[in-house]
Formats: structure tokens, C-alpha cells, sequence
């Protein structure tokens, strides 16, 4: 599910602005199992080995000054292990981030540049932002997300602490004050629903739960016999009442035993056809045999079938209004940001020289996320841009 890539908003604009547009070609799609983290860390430690050993640098080492103000070598640190700890807490592989890192370093730099415009445009322009007001941007982001979802799933999910968030939500508040962004009325958001509603179908889906006996490689027939026997006799406890939740936790190789062997909901298509097959013919609660797959053994209950439907406007109306007004926000943004740059004294110091980016492809800020495409079949809404916008994540 890319919960992440689907709700992160304009207020983390450092992460759209820069650093994502050079992360999307690079960074992996779906976290990595235990054994390609080490394939991929072997893949690039040759490369590293050929890299002359660059001499350290002084946290205090101005890289960039900004009229009045620094961008040091401390500051450039602080982001990149932000940024690393957040794709970390992704499931990430941190081999790979600091194998591309050479490559985003300088688009990690411009974000911190283009901060220190903005701020020091704020500071012309007296505009702050108080605690209160924060906060009220966080709750009302906090009433988009899924009903099932609290706060503190999505930073954990997202990798990101409450204090960055909160940092992020004052950044973008005091942007939006800045550029003089006014919310989305009722009526945009409801002409973007109308035309869009496309984007809100949730296809069939089960809820399941599962206990998987794994199966390696390596297991000769003897060993599976033995497997196949043990998922077995855990299927007979559960007819006589065994506790699933707890056989799962007891006994389960998937990750998901620690929720008791949920998986939550899926539609078709996101799991291999022999389970999902079982998954999808079973009635609400039912519980299959012994189902077996390329993993192993599966004994699946299916907790919940969802037949087709569209998500209400109530339900989606606050998520609009945020990608509308982020929206308005990347449009505006664009210009202010080549203003500051063209009026502003930028130098960059030898140090920080070398870190200088070339200069930003054409179309603006890219400010999808990875991996998103902007459909070619959706239709425009009727608010004040007149430009379609990205589908949202039917898993949601």
C-alpha cells in the first residue's frame, strides 16, 4: 500500500521539491527481503572501493551562503540522515541510499537553499506562524486519513517523527500565507469529486489472516512431508476453537504474525492465485485447509469480503481539499522560488561548489510523488488551476 506516496502533502515540499523527483528512478518500489538488502549491498561495495577517500569536512564549513544567510556542512549532514532514517523506517535499504547518495546530495543541498530563501522572505515579508495554527493544520490533516488509520500510523508508516511533521505543517502554513493561498471552496472540491469519482471505485476486496508453515529452497521431500504435517495439525486445533490470532503468532513465518497473521485488505491481483483464490472463495470467517503455495503452507481465514464500491465524498471531501490546495501551492510556488533565486546573492563556497546543481528540468516542481503519472484520462476539475490531478490509492 503507498499510503505514503499517496498522502504525503505539500508541506514536506523539501522531500517533493528535490529529493523524490531523483529518488523515484533509483529507490526501490517494495521492501526488500533480508537477502537482496545483502545482494545490493555487495553490488555496490566494489564501486565504493574504487572511490578515492574524500577528506572530511568541518561541520562548520559554510557551503553555500544565502545573502545573510549559511547553509554549513553540519546543516547538510542533519537533512541527509533525516532523510535516510525516513527510508529506513520505510523499509528501505540504507545500502542503497548511500550508494545513490552521491547522486541526490546536490538536490538534498538545493532544498536546503530554497528553505533558506523562503525563510528569508518570510522574515521581509513578517509572516510566522503560531503554535496554534500548526496544530490546527495538523488536525485537520489528521481528519483525511483513512478511518482506520490514526496519526500515529501514518509517521510510523511514513517514517517520519511527529516533530519533523509538525516542522513540515509550519513551513507549508507559512507558505501558504506567503503566497496567499486560500482554501479550496465547497464547490472545487465537489466538482473535483464529480469529475474524478473514477479515482474513488474500491474494487472487490478481502480482509484475511493467515498461518504460513515456509517452505526453503533447500527442504528435501522429507522436510516439506514434515512441514506439511505441522501446518496440518495446526489446522485441527483451530476446529477445535484454537485461538487463530494466537496459533499465528505462536507459529507463523510471515512478518504478519505479529497481528496475529492479519494481512488486512486486498483486492485481486496483489497475492499469488493459489491464495488468493482460497482468500476469495471462502464465506466471512470461514477458514480453508491447508492451502499450499511457492512460500509454503497457508491455513487462511477470511475475515471480511467487500464487494465494489465508490468512497463517499464525506469521506474523501478533506483529502481533496488538501490536494487542491497543495496544488494551488506547486503553481505559485514554482514562480516565487525563480524570484528569490534571480534576486537573491547565492554563492557557493569551494566546498560547496561541487555540490552545485544543474540547473532544474523543464515542467516546474515536481510535485508527485515517486513514482506517480499524472493519468491522461482523467478530467480536469473545475477549481481555479483547471489541471488534473494524480489518482488516489484504491487500497485506501
Amino acid at each position: 500500500m503507498n499510503i505514503v506516496q499517496r498522502l504525503m502533502f505539500a508541506s514536506l515540499f523539501l522531500m517533493a521539491f528535490c529529493i523524490i523527483p531523483a529518488m523515484a528512478e533509483k529507490a526501490p518500489k517494495e521492501k526488500e527481503s533480508d537477502s537482496s538488502k545483502t545482494a545490493a549491498a555487495a553490488e555496490v561495495e566494489p564501486a565504493q572501493a574504487k572511490e578515492p577517500v574524500a577528506k572530511p569536512v568541518s561541520p562548520d564549513t559554510v557551503l553555500v551562503k544565502v545573502e545573510d544567510k549559511t547553509v554549513t556542512e553540519a546543516d547538510l549532514d542533519c537533512e541527509i540522515n533525516q532523510i535516510r532514517q525516513m527510508m529506513k523506517n520505510r523499509g528501505g535499504s540504507t545500502q542503497q541510499f548511500d550508494a545513490m547518495l552521491k547522486n541526490i546530495k546536490p538536490q538534498i543541498l538545493e532544498g536546503l537553499v530554497v528553505r533558506k530563501l523562503i525563510a528569508r522572505e518570510c522574515e521581509r515579508e513578517k509572516i510566522a506562524v503560531t503554535p496554534e495554527e500548526t496544530t490546527k493544520e495538523v488536525a485537520s490533516f489528521e481528519a483525511t486519513l483513512p478511518k482506520k488509520m490514526s496519526m500515529d500510523d501514518f509517521l510510523k508508516q511514513n517514517g517520519i517523527t511527529r516533530e519533523t511533521f509538525e516542522r513540515d505543517v509550519g513551513e507549508q502554513v507559512k507558505i501558504e500565507k506567503l503566497l496567499k493561498i486560500s482554501p479550496p471552496t465547497d464547490q472545487e472540491v465537489k466538482a473535483y469529486y464529480d469529475d474524478n469519482k473514477k479515482n474513488y471505485e474500491i474494487p472487490e476486496t478481502v480482509s484475511a489472516r493467515h498461518i504460513l508453515i515456509a517452505v526453503d529452497a533447500g527442504d528435501d521431500a522429507a522436510k516439506k512431508e514434515s512441514k506439511k504435517k505441522k501446518a496440518e495439525d495446526l489446522r485441527k486445533k483451530l476446529d477445535k476453537d484454537a485461538d487463530f490470532a494466537k496459533l499465528a503468532e505462536e507459529n507463523s513465518d510471515c512478518p504478519s504474525k505479529a497481528k496475529g497473521g492479519n494481512l488486512g485488505e486486498f483486492p485481486r491481483g496483489n497475492m499469488v492465485p493459489a491464495f488468493e483464490q482460497a482468500a476469495f472463495s471462502l464465506k466471512t470467517n470461514e477458514i480453508s485447509g491447508v492451502v499450499e503455495t511457492e512460500f509454503g503452507y497457508h491455513i487462511i481465514q477470511n475475515i471480511a469480503h467487500n464487494e465494489p464500491r465508490t468512497l463517499a465524498f464525506d469521506d474523501v471531501k478533506g483529502q481533496i481539499a488538501f490536494r487542491l490546495k497543495s496544488r494551488k501551492v506547486q503553481e505559485k510556488l514554482e514562480g516565487l522560488v525563480d524570484k528569490l533565486k534571480s534576486e537573491a546573492k547565492i554563492e557557493y563556497t569551494k566546498e560547496g561548489e561541487t555540490l552545485k546543481p544543474q540547473p532544474r528540468p523543464m515542467g516546474g516542481f515536481p510535485m508527485m510523488p515517486a513514482g506517480e503519472s499524472r493519468p491522461a484520462d482523467e478530467k480536469s476539475s473545475k477549481d481555479s488551476s483547471g489541471k488534473g490531478d494524480t489518482k488516489e490509492d484504491k487500497s485506501k
